[in-house]
């Protein structure tokens, strides 16, 4: 028996509008919340690809299919709304956590004569 996707997710007219309350509309797949069916997510880069003709002929028949739908309006993400630069702050923050991280562990190795003794210090980490 082969499982219902369209109750995880379908293509779905989204509307957006911008800060100027210009609207647009554009073609994407929606993700449902398992409980509510509502949707909770959207894609913002959708494009027609695949691996034969007739899986892209499949696509794009289900967009068709979705001009028969009810509008969804876009689907804000707090990922969204972060300004680039406080983006590139919290990975640079990551990334020197993760540093520190890796020299620890480094350290452990090298101090470390017995690789028994090795995995409960890893684990203390």
């Amino acid at each position: 028996m082969s499982k219902d996707i369209s109750k995880e997710w379908d293509y779905r007219v989204v509307r957006q509008t911008t800060e100027d309350g210009d609207e647009w509309l554009s073609i994407q797949e929606i993700y449902y919340d398992d409980e509510t069916k509502k949707p909770m997510a959207h894609t913002t880069d959708l494009e027609i690809t695949g691996d034969t003709i007739a899986g892209m002929r499949t696509q794009l028949q289900r967009m068709l299919w979705c001009l028969d739908k009810e509008i969804v309006d876009e689907i804000k993400s707090e990922v969204a709304e972060d300004n680039m630069e406080d983006r590139i702050l919290s990975l640079e923050m990551e990334n020197a956590e993760m540093r520190d991280r890796l020299t620890e562990l480094g350290d452990i190795i090298k101090d470390t004569p017995n690789n028994m003794e090795l995995g409960g210090k890893v684990r203390g980490l």
